[in-house]
């Protein structure tokens, strides 16, 4: 078991106000869309939280590291983001309420606990 932590940040609030104000947003991987709010979790070089709503292609969106697995700020994330989730790259779109998100944007930490069985998302204030 894994548990990111998504600090609350600027990059966090704008994400979450506009996937509030978003109708429509992408699996990863397909065409396919949806109604339901989200957010893709994403491992590569790192790991983070990037949108997933269907958008203008010129509007720039931050992308939001767990902490520590940020690699302009930490060191050997490639080895930890392997350890933490797996070897693959991924992105896998991540259902959030208007209540998490409502959150978010307040300034909440969010919380991502990931198992191979199950991700589950919860809130934290410090």
């Amino acid at each position: 078991m894994t548990k990111l932590t998504f600090k609350s940040s600027e990059g966090l609030k704008t994400l979450a106000d506009k996937t509030l104000k978003t109708m429509f947003f992408k699996y990863p991987y397909t065409k396919e869309t949806t109604k339901e709010k989200g957010l893709w979790l994403v491992k590569d070089e790192g790991i983070y939280l990037m949108k997933a709503f269907v958008g203008s292609k010129k509007e720039e969106m931050p992308i939001v590291y767990a902490e520590g697995f940020d690699p302009n700020k930490d060191q050997d994330v490639w080895d930890r983001s392997v350890d933490a989730v797996g070897g693959d790259d991924f992105a896998q779109f991540l259902p959030f309420t208007t209540m998490g998100l409502n959150l978010m944007k307040k300034g909440v930490d969010t919380n991502v606990e990931v198992t191979d069985k199950y991700i589950e998302v919860t809130y934290s204030k410090e």
